[in-house]
């Protein structure tokens, strides 16, 4: 009994240590704890992955790939209508959506868009697949 106790003790212990900062650690925003602060980011991948955050600093807007099979189409939604605008752009017979995503500059906050990939004819679509990205805002 005494050894799973003292196991036990151990695992927290350490548990709690690696969600310690370290240091040398430096952050790409002062506040480690914003929703989506260590996520993958999303210009770095090909396509938009979920759960990943862009960071949109002075402006920056963020171009959103998503791949496209013949008879789908992606929608974007964001519950911040002030915050974040959504573009969709023209596919022009390509395998992939852009949709842009422009971040109001004016404001330090935390959003999120969901990209809805729908099939089937217009007024009976369907969602087959969700998406999430944090939008991470900093003002300049």
């Amino acid at each position: 009994m005494r050894a799973k106790l003292f196991v036990a003790l151990l695992a927290s212990t350490l548990g709690s240590l690696a969600f310690a900062d370290a240091p040398g650690i430096t952050y790409a925003i002062d506040n480690p704890l914003r929703p989506g602060a260590k996520a993958a980011h999303c210009p770095a991948q090909a396509q938009v992955i979920d759960g990943c955050t862009f960071h949109s600093v002075a402006g920056d807007t963020y171009s959103a790939r998503l791949a496209l099979s013949p008879g789908e189409t992606w929608v974007a939604s964001t519950p911040d209508t002030g915050t974040v605008k959504l573009q969709p752009q023209a596919q022009e017979g390509q395998d992939y959506q852009v949709i842009r995503v422009i971040p109001n500059p004016a404001t330090n906050a935390d959003t999120t868009v969901t990209f809805d990939r729908l099939i089937g004819a217009p007024g009976s679509q369907k969602v087959v697949e969700r998406r999430r990205i944090s939008v991470m805002i900093h003002p300049a």
